[in-house]
């Protein structure tokens, strides 16, 4: 979640079989995000935009090239309390500032890694505001809430620990969005925005690149994770079930689109949603 001008947050649901979805997904329930700036809005007439600016249409990230692969294993302990939680997120930092440091160096841009704090559901002192059960980013650091991990891992521990990682890894993605001068593009591009829906359908764009910089991330260590068949099919049941009440992080079909972009590609050139049609990022 972003918040303020940064959010996350998909709703995600448990892969093969009903039963197992609603499972996780009732384990999730209090990981739903807000916009503030936008979420209580009524639909409104279209306004015209204006043309998005070159940093986000065409960053040097696009031109990077794959992320390397970080060799990290997916962890096989269990997720039991807070502190594992906290060992496991740590360990999923470490992979992805090893993974994203040369890309972002490559691309032109410094490197400086996010902080990270995980709680049980109460949320930390932050100059953000939101509700605790939130994964959210801001001001450089990702806040995790262990208590719907906990939960979800009595339930699916497997689909619990790939949902962990994804949704981290799209927290992370906002802190990439941070470092190539996206994210404050899109929040310069905001104050010029007139329309509710031109303002929701952005923040659309900003929160469905950071899923698609999430799967790229996984795709990169498809081999270490690893990503076999049933991997995939719970990754794709995950990402692409829910709902998106607040209609500013995408639909369930576009939000498994662009994770399932990332994840093939293992490139941030497969998540340019900011030259995409309206009705990909809807």
């Amino acid at each position: 979640m972003l918040v303020g001008l940064l959010v996350m947050g998909c709703s995600a649901k448990e892969s093969p079989g009903e039963q197992a979805a609603s499972d996780v997904e009732d384990a999730r329930k209090a990981l739903a995000s807000v916009t503030p700036s936008v979420a209580s809005a009524e639909p409104s007439e279209r306004v015209s935009a204006p043309p998005q600016p070159a940093v986000l249409t065409k960053n040097p990230l696009y031109r990077a090239g794959r992320l390397p692969a970080a060799r990290c294993k997916a962890p096989r302990y269990a997720v039991t309390s807070v502190a594992t939680a906290r060992t496991f997120y740590t360990e999923l930092l470490r992979c992805m500032n090893k993974a994203w440091q040369p890309v972002i160096r490559k691309a032109g841009f410094t490197f400086q890694p996010p902080k990270l704090v995980v709680t049980n559901g109460q949320s930390p002192s932050s100059p953000c505001e939101f509700a605790d059960g939130q994964a959210y980013y801001c001001h450089g650091t990702i806040s995790m809430d262990a208590a719907p991990d906990l939960a979800g891992m009595e339930l699916q521990p497997v689909s619990t620990k790939i949902w962990m990682a994804f949704n981290f890894g799209h927290e992370y993605g906002h802190h990439v969005q941070v470092l190539t001068g996206m994210l404050e593009a899109n929040y310069e591009r905001g104050l010029t925005l007139n329309g509710v829906e031109v303002a929701l359908e952005e923040s659309r764009r900003v929160e469905l690149q950071a899923s698609c910089l999430s799967g790229v991330f996984l795709g990169a260590d498809r081999a270490s994770i690893p990503v076999t068949a049933d991997w995939r099919e719970r990754y794709q049941s995950i990402v692409g079930t829910g709902n998106d009440p607040e209609r500013d992080h995408g639909s369930p079909k576009n939000h498994e689109r662009w994770s399932l972009a990332g994840l093939d590609a293992a490139d941030p050139a497969a998540c340019n949603t900011y030259v995409a049609a309206s009705a990909q990022v809807s």
